[in-house]
């Protein structure tokens, strides 16, 4: 879904955040990220201070990191994370939830493995799918 044709991308099973790489100040989350939040974070540290960024979960769940205003599911969407995982993300229980909704242990695959796949949370789920019968 983020790329037409996946398997031509060779780093894609490894792709990881550039915080794994070089030293990051703040993650300003989204894809896109939001307009509002980058000009916060510039006013933020222009000003000497952390920025005011939502750090709750976007749902119940909790499963996914807020910033998006419930975008996708507000237009009868499910959710893609596009804001990567909340801090204590249940991948199991949304992986039951969609399993019940439906989900083929290969369509959750391919959701963990889109935005954030590099996410601890995320990859470690799609690799457990992976190994499932």
């Amino acid at each position: 879904m983020v790329y037409a044709r996946p398997e031509y991308v060779r780093t894609l099973d490894r792709s990881t955040p550039i915080s794994e790489h070089v030293p990051v100040d703040f993650e300003l989350r989204g894809c896109p990220i939001d307009v509002g939040q980058l000009a916060e974070v510039m006013s933020a540290y222009l000003a000497g201070r952390r920025p005011r960024i939502e750090e709750h979960s976007v749902c119940v769940g909790p499963v996914t990191h807020a910033g998006c205003g419930a975008l996708c599911p507000g237009y009868d969407r499910g959710c893609y994370g596009c804001y990567g995982p909340a801090e204590t993300a249940s991948t199991a229980s949304l992986s039951e939830g969609w399993r019940a909704l439906g989900a083929s242990d290969r369509e959750l695959v391919r959701a963990f493995r889109s935005f954030h796949a590099g996410a601890e949370p995320f990859r470690a789920a799609a690799e457990r799918l992976e190994g499932a019968p």
